[in-house]
């Protein structure tokens, strides 16, 4: 049966050659760079779903207005080249911006208009430091476009507030995983779910995508959409038998009821609902990547044998998911010698006080 794209439809070209666009009223229209049926087709349709709508009259802007420089920043290499994920969050920004200030002229936006902006996003910091990252885009293209003068540079002037140190999502324990695969069965979309995250070691964006030829010979090889790192990880036993019960999808392995690729935020709902079922509301799917990190690190993987499964890029960022396993020990031992050296320098005193006494 071949699988159905609401919005998305196929049409000849003036060469001949058939392709694929999404129409939706109200969104931006978008044609396929991926052939149909693909997993890079399926990335791309799931960004067309995710997009946000087209905002009425974004065509009748001022000149030299915040909506001007963003609809040319939009049309520039430097949006068109990012990623659709990244494309998506980045218009999620710049379409707040434009709903506030959108008629105001860019060039009203010194550095003190937009310090005080950074000091109203102080209980928001990331989102202020995308925000002034966005903004610092914008002004080169107002710049090349001489809607400012050329040494107009506002942004360099300001800072986002500081991003206070987090140590992100929750890892889950051994009796927190236990926990779910007790409440979840082999056969549930939930545990097919946590098993790809868990055995797999991706993140949400890469599993939500996974077809079945990224499973061949007993291996799981993709290309991480996040950092464009090719990964080569096997299949593992429990990881096995969770594909073997299922319930598979028909191109993608975990699909909506309606035969779809799961969004962003269809798929965090799925396994948060399943989380809280099984009583563990503090976890989520991105920290079962960490745990897969964790149990590298506990079975004393090195750092370049834990990365070639989680595909992170540095040795500072495999660290900060595995955690150290060796801690408590290493605590111990510390404890030990110093509790050593202690009785050491008490021995000499008192042998010294001994030594006083005699003389």
């Amino acid at each position: 049966m071949k699988k159905a794209y609401p919005f998305a439809s196929s049409f000849l070209d003036r060469h001949g050659k058939r392709r694929w666009r999404f129409r939706r009223k109200g969104y931006s229209t978008h044609y396929f760079k991926a052939p149909h049926g693909t997993k890079e087709f399926e990335r791309e349709y799931a960004a067309c779903l995710e997009a946000d709508p087209v905002r009425a009259g974004v065509d009748r802007t001022r000149p030299g207005s915040v909506s001007d420089v963003i609809a040319r920043y939009y049309s520039d290499n430097a949006f068109q080249d990012l990623r659709d994920s990244t494309k998506i969050v980045y218009r999620g920004v710049l379409e707040r911006f434009r709903a506030a200030f959108g008629d105001d002229p860019i060039k009203r936006f010194d550095a003190d208009r937009i310090a005080r902006l950074m000091n109203a996003m102080r209980h928001k910091p990331h989102a202020a430091a995308r925000l002034r990252k966005l903004l610092a885009q914008l002004f080169i293209i107002a710049r090349r476009s001489k809607i400012v003068p050329a040494g107009f540079d506002p942004v360099k002037d300001t800072r986002a507030p500081k991003v206070a140190e987090s140590e992100g999502f929750h890892p889950w324990s051994e009796s927190e995983l236990k926990a779910f695969e007790e409440k979840h069965p082999l056969g549930t979309k939930p545990r097919l779910a946590f098993a790809l995250l868990l055995y797999g070691a991706q993140r949400s964006g890469d599993v939500r995508f996974l077809t079945h030829r990224s499973i061949e010979d007993g291996r799981i090889r993709l290309r991480q959409s996040k950092t464009n790192t090719a990964v080569d990880v096997p299949v593992v036993e429990p990881l096995a038998r969770a594909l073997e019960a299922g319930p598979l999808g028909a191109v993608t392995l975990i699909e909506t009821k309606h035969r779809d690729p799961f969004t962003e935020k269809g798929f965090y709902n799925l396994m948060k609902r399943a989380c809280i079922a099984a009583g563990l509301p503090h976890c989520s799917p991105h920290g079962l990547r960490k745990s897969a990190a964790r149990r590298c690190r506990e079975a004393g993987c090195s750092d370049e044998q834990g990365m070639a499964i989680t595909g992170h890029k540095t040795v500072k960022e495999y660290r900060h998911y595995a955690g150290s396993a060796d801690t408590a020990a290493h605590a111990t031992v510390a404890m030990n010698m110093v509790m050593a050296n202690q009785a050491k320098k008490l021995a000499t005193e008192q042998s010294q006080a001994l030594e006083k006494e005699e003389i």
